[in-house]
């Protein structure tokens, strides 16, 4: 998954928690919606994700391969690692039937934040549609965790932080990345 930069992150967190919410996503279903789904004809949902250079005008971030169809639903999962290995920013973009079927994912999938992030909190973000992040730490507290979710149109969007617990992503950044990548989301909703 790793271009040539060589960085050690502990992904298990990160892939529980990711696992976690993909895994009751996928249990709402596949059609047609307003982007184009496994029935319709196939779409490059590897450029969906948002690089968080794009937000924080830098070149430290570095991305794996794109994963498509997550969890076998279609969609895209994106893993970008600080260059220092300190962090790790998951964006996950499931493509559902229609916009009712990505609010049920996204319900269902918040219902399995409180089980993997430890002293969970949430608050209301202005992203997409019914945005909200939920912030903690790992179950064994060694990391900080960050989560936002939020639809737009027929997608589900998780995107997942994770860093140092004595250094918690920012709120007003999570904010400011799912601006960018809902937005994204919306041109490819209009194309």
């Amino acid at each position: 998954m790793l271009p040539v930069l060589r960085v050690k992150v502990d992904t298990t967190m990160k892939r529980s928690v990711t696992a976690a919410v993909g895994a009751a996503a996928v249990m709402v279903g596949v059609s047609l919606g307003g982007l184009p789904s496994a029935a319709a004809q196939p779409v490059d949902y590897g450029t969906l994700p948002v690089n968080p250079n794009v937000v924080t005008d830098s070149s430290a971030w570095v991305a794996v391969a794109p994963v498509l169809d997550p969890q076998g639903q279609p969609g895209v999962q994106t893993v970008f690692t600080h260059r220092d290995g300190s962090r790790t920013v998951t964006d996950t973009i499931l493509v559902l039937d229609d916009p009712a079927a990505a609010n049920s994912a996204m319900t269902q999938g918040r219902g399995t934040l409180a089980g993997q992030i430890a002293n969970a909190a949430t608050q209301p973000a202005p992203v997409g549609v019914g945005g909200e992040i939920t912030t903690g730490t790992s179950p064994d507290n060694s990391r900080s965790i960050a989560v936002l979710t939020f639809t737009e149109g027929n997608t589900f969007t998780t995107i997942e932080f994770e860093g140092a617990v004595t250094d918690p992503v920012p709120p007003d950044l999570v904010i400011d990345y799912g601006k960018v990548q809902a937005g994204a989301i919306a041109d490819a909703l209009s194309a």
